[in-house]
């Protein structure tokens, strides 16, 4: 394995699906046998003794052994051997990444390779604990299906990272700080203790924790504590294990022990927390802000779009947009506010655990594979207001067809493109984001090479946009154009272009006039309060728009 692997940037921007997880008990009445895996799969022996042949190579199982086999390769199993403790884990997954930066279309191509294969070198009984928790979440109907994918994004992780790592202490103290910070969040279900921790480090014990305490405000087993609490109760608000289990996936083996330490952390038996109201929520999205405003709930801090949505008594958040993008707020922020849980997006969770995950639970909701209504009904079920959601939705649903009938009593039913100026260049949106608004809400219809793009996926997830060339623009032609622009400085630029350009003027829809320009911070929000907003605005734009003057 390569050490240098960077794994925070291989697993970001990618999205992750499960396709099986099968635990075997009969091992040596068991057998695998592929020609051509479909499927990135991971195999985990356990108390297992035989050979596995992978693309004719022979790889010794004995004890724990974890290989990876990726599509394309084959594998055969020979000469397997157990006992009564024996397991075999079988795991299938496909991985699926967008790319951002390019020419083409913004879709989530599936990814066929991996950092790693074959037999792979981790810290396997903290695999273990982790496959656990992932088997005793899979196929259970009260776990979210973004539950088992963290897991399994949890999993990568580990395998990537090459726990326990191999650790030269920098000289900078911070640093090796640091370092065992990250470790007590991918290891805190093992057997930790100052000791071990300190001589990762590279430190005395009493002056790794004297350093520790000074730079995080806690001594180093006072933070492990608190991840472990954090991830149990995570574990807690998005399903329903045994008291038993739960205390040895966060790392404890006395249940009652663990039982005492929670109630003391918690306030609550862990029988009894998800049933206890969260009273302050911190939100790392804005998008997941509106929706927490959406279901009555003010977050005690959040980050927030523009700050007429910021209310009174809530803390605005300076967050990085993006997961690329640095992460620069400091912890006192979340300490300050005491949250009880913090939400955020799936493609930020990594970066959110690395920084606060001692501080309180953290649940992340997948952005790209779920729609508005997905993320609405996630949330609402994760903090309580279900009905709330369920409402919402309903009352959605009535304004948008009466919002559709004004729409057609004044231009029938008409096709519209969706267009936006980047620094990148031109992007033709489908029914995500402000395409939600047009071409679900109000049901107009998209041009034909659009439309069958959008087709092959679910309404409102994974595609997006796709990237276009103004002289292939005819392909995408239809009654309306939408453009939206960042400034308005841009919309002179785009108008004059639009006036003067011969390409653009190929376009009957350019040379009759019927296009407008909007500003794209207005409508860019993809959550439900700034569509019901825009839903009345996209009426009036459209009902009112007259003949002569359509673009101004």
């Amino acid at each position: 394995m390569n050490s240098d692997l960077n794994q925070e940037a291989y697993l970001a921007g990618t999205l992750l699906e499960l396709s099986k997880l099968e635990v075997i008990t009969y091992t040596a009445n068991w057998k695998f046998e592929v020609e051509k895996a479909d499927k990135h799969t991971l195999l985990f022996f356990v108390k297992t003794r035989g050979q596995l042949l992978m693309n004719q190579e022979e790889i010794p199982i004995y004890g724990k052994t974890l290989c990876l086999l990726l599509p394309g390769m084959s594998a055969q199993t020979l000469n397997l051997s157990g006992n009564e403790h024996s397991l075999i884990y079988q795991l299938e997954f496909e991985l699926f990444r967008i790319g951002e930066k390019t020419n083409l279309r913004k879709v989530f191509d599936r990814v066929l390779d991996f950092p790693v294969q074959g037999l792979l070198q981790a810290d396997l009984l903290l695999f273990q604990r982790k496959i656990q928790l992932l088997a005793s979440a899979y196929g259970v109907s009260t776990v979210r299906e973004h539950l088992r994918q963290q897991y399994v994004y949890e999993l990568l992780e580990l395998i990537l990272k090459e726990q326990p790592p191999v650790i030269t202490a920098p000289k900078d103290a911070d640093a090796s700080i640091q370092l065992t910070i990250q470790y007590m969040q991918d290891a805190y279900a093992t057997d930790l203790n100052l000791d071990k921790l300190a001589e990762l480090a590279g430190m005395h014990p009493a002056y790794y924790s004297q350093r520790f305490k000074q730079k995080m405000n806690k001594t180093p087993i006072e933070f492990l504590t608190q991840v472990r609490m954090n991830k149990a109760k995570e574990i807690l608000l998005v399903s329903t294990p045994k008291i038993r289990d739960l205390a040895g996936l966060v790392g404890y083996r006395d249940e009652f022990y663990f039982s005492r330490r929670f109630k003391e952390n918690a306030g609550s038996a862990p029988t009894q927390y998800a049933n206890e109201p969260l009273t302050s929520i911190v939100s790392l999205s804005y998008p997941y802000t509106d929706h927490l405003q959406t279901l009555g709930i003010v977050p005690t801090a959040a980050q927030f779009h523009r700050a007429p949505y910021l209310p009174v008594n809530a803390t605005s958040l300076s967050l990085p947009l993006h997961a690329k993008d640095a992460w620069e707020i400091g912890r006192q922020a979340f300490l300050e506010v005491k949250p009880s849980l913090i939400i955020c997006k799936d493609n930020v969770v990594l970066k959110a655990r690395e920084h606060i995950s001692d501080i309180a639970p953290i649940i992340s909701i997948p952005w790209a594979t779920q729609d508005v209504f997905d993320h609405l009904e996630a949330i609402g079920q994760l903090v309580g207001r279900r009905e709330a959601a369920k409402e919402w939705m309903e009352r959605h649903a009535y304004k948008s067809e009466l919002a559709r009938k004004r729409v057609q009593k004044t231009l029938g039913s008409p096709s519209l493109t969706i267009c936006r100026m980047t620094r990148s260049g031109l992007r033709v949106y489908g029914a995500r984001n402000v395409g939600h608004i047009f071409y679900r809400s109000l049901e107009l219809t998209p041009p034909d090479r659009l439309a069958h793009e959008m087709s092959q996926h679910r309404a409102g997830t994974n595609f997006n946009w796709l990237s276009v060339n103004p002289e292939d623009m005819n392909q995408y032609e239809s009654d309306f154009i939408l453009f939206f622009t960042s400034s308005e400085q841009a919309a002179c630029q785009l108008r004059q272009q639009l006036r003067t350009d011969p390409v653009w003027l190929r376009l009957s829809t350019i040379r009759q006039g019927r296009y407008f320009l909007l500003p794209w911070e207005e409508w860019m929000v993809y959550a439900p309060q700034a569509i019901q907003q825009l839903l009345e605005k996209a009426v009036s734009l459209l009902s009112n728009a007259s003949l002569s003057n359509r673009h101004n």
